[in-house]
């Protein structure tokens, strides 16, 4: 089922533009990649889109904006989490995840994240990190 601007309260609409703010005003300057995720039904709805924070503003695409707030909505409502990944240097990256749940970003720590990362979600196994990331407690957002 699509999840259009008709389907959304303006409650939903406002706390999923101040989760997507606080995204953005969590990472510092640099080149940033966010990926959001919700799960209901055995089923997986997912975004991904990239930003670069210089200063006070951010080049988020508004169209990227828009759907990332759609699934933002989905993820806070039935259960889902959000992954920012910052470009450091040209070998390397951060991690920093929150789980996301009735419109609250729990920030999960370096271990958490690590675990979300290195861990089959089929199998249950463990897998080796990926080189050159480093996997870092999330900051509390400020929304």
């Amino acid at each position: 089922m699509a999840i259009t601007s008709h389907d959304r309260t303006p409650y939903e609409v406002e706390r999923s533009a101040a989760l997507l703010m606080g995204f953005l005003n969590a990472v510092g300057d640099g080149c940033h990649h966010l990926v959001v995720a919700a799960s209901a039904n055995g089923a997986t709805l997912s975004i991904s889109v990239p930003f670069h924070n210089d200063g006070e503003t951010s080049d988020l695409d508004p169209d990227d904006a828009l759907e990332a707030m759609m699934v933002l909505t989905l993820a806070a409502t039935v259960g889902g989490g959000a992954v920012i990944r910052t470009t450091v240097d040209q070998t390397s990256s951060e991690v920093m995840g929150w789980k996301l749940m009735e419109f609250y970003a729990r920030p999960l720590s370096a271990s958490e994240i690590f675990n979300a990362y290195c861990t089959d979600a089929e199998t249950g196994e463990v897998i080796p990190p990926e080189w050159g990331v480093e996997y870092v407690a999330a900051p509390r957002l400020t929304v």
